[in-house]
């Protein structure tokens, strides 16, 4: 895949917000120096830990502006959490009204299209209802509140926009400007392309961090010691016990989520339907995607029931006689921070290492990503956690 050079503007480039030039290329940085680190010291190198969608991102949009980057993981190859998400990108779900959801899809949709559409997103947008009108009502002021581009729609605007469900709501929240994307292909061209530009990929387990007198961090893992400028932890769950060896106590919680494929001849949704009974969007060729969330407990059989329960709520209110196929099941364990807002920015105890640890990652990813890259040039600074 052809990457453009950093640092080229053209009238058709894209911007990842207003005003800025997000891809900030090394000439671009230099003409601001005064407001700007020691590039020397940026190049020194950055190591990202975690090499899923965050730590692709940030590894991406590093080497994309010339910074020497190395992307560790354990499983570099594998299917960790990433893999199992169901890629909705959207702000109004999450329930978020930070600078950093406002400006999530206008980043995803210039990193898009920095990799020429290779992520292959879909922007049909979503549709979500409550068990209640008010409930969904509640719902969509609360987001026009935050500022989000979301509209109620009745039963007869539901129908237009989806046409093959029986059993409508009397109002759904529409949120036009929201999409989706394979998560695992996302990481996956991510990597890729931040190879191409120069990133060193490693497969190999971290154990531990520390940052010495001279302000320089290391990385110990069992594939060698990694020294650097700057450490991003971007590897989810494991973000607390290194921010510790450091003296930062971070509370991030393991939560559980369900991600199915199922399949039928019939035609289903066109986009995103998020519904009390199911979470569904349209797959490959014939197939859906679901997922569902839930509470850990020691009944081993209760992700396979839950399932089973959204996909006769499918059938019941698409009006379908024959069963659904179920062709995959994955249960993935997502980070999520329990203050509920992400963690995005510099520890106290040791400045050199960031954090970036968020839900939904796949949604925040490039928005995180643009924030890590200005931090580690100077352009901005992150908040201290």
């Amino acid at each position: 895949m052809a990457v453009r050079p950093a640092g080229i503007a053209t009238p058709s480039t894209p911007t990842w917000h207003p005003g800025i030039d997000h891809r900030c290329g090394i000439d671009d940085v230099r003409q601001r120096r005064p407001h700007t680190r020691d590039l020397e010291q940026a190049a020194t190198g950055v190591i990202v830990i975690g090499a899923g969608v965050l730590g692709a991102a940030i590894a991406y949009a590093l080497a994309r502006n010339s910074i020497r980057v190395t992307c560790i993981d354990l499983e570099v190859h594998g299917a960790g959490v990433t893999d199992s998400a169901f890629g909705w990108i959207g702000t109004t779900h999450t329930g978020g009204g930070s600078e950093l959801h406002h400006d999530a899809i206008a980043d995803f949709r210039a990193l898009d299209a920095d990799l020429e559409g290779a992520l292959s997103v879909s922007w049909a947008g979503s549709l979500t209802w409550f068990r209640t009108p008010e409930d969904t009502e509640s719902f969509v002021r609360t987001q026009q509140g935050l500022g989000f581009p979301i509209q109620a729609v009745d039963a007869e605007g539901f129908a237009r926009l989806e046409p093959t469900l029986g059993s409508r709501p009397d109002i759904a929240a529409y949120a036009p400007h929201e999409g989706a994307v394979a998560p695992g292909r996302m990481r996956r061209t991510l990597l890729a392309a931040a190879r191409d530009l120069g990133a060193r990929v490693v497969e190999a387990a971290v154990s531990e961090i520390a940052v010495g007198i001279d302000g320089r961090a290391q990385v110990f893992s069992d594939a060698g010691v990694f020294p650097a400028r700057y450490v991003v932890l971007a590897n989810g769950l494991g973000v607390p016990r290194l921010a510790a060896q450091v003296g930062t106590v971070l509370a991030v919680e393991s939560a559980p989520v369900i991600r199915y494929t199922f399949r039928t001849s019939a035609q289903l949704s066109r986009r995103v339907l998020s519904g009390p009974d199911y979470e569904i969007r349209p797959w490959h060729r014939g197939t859906y995607l679901g997922a569902e969330s839930y509470t850990a407990t020691e009944d081993p059989y209760r992700p396979v029931l839950r399932v089973h329960r959204a996909l006769d709520a499918i059938r019941r209110d698409f009006g379908l006689r024959n069963f659904l196929e179920l062709m995959d099941f994955r249960v993935g364990f997502r980070a999520m921070p329990i203050a509920g807002r992400p963690y995005l920015g510099t520890l106290r105890t040791a400045p050199q290492v960031l954090v970036a640890c968020m839900h939904s990652g796949v949604t925040l990813a490039p928005a995180a990503a643009r924030r890590v890259l200005h931090h580690i040039i100077g352009t901005a600074e992150l908040a201290s956690i």
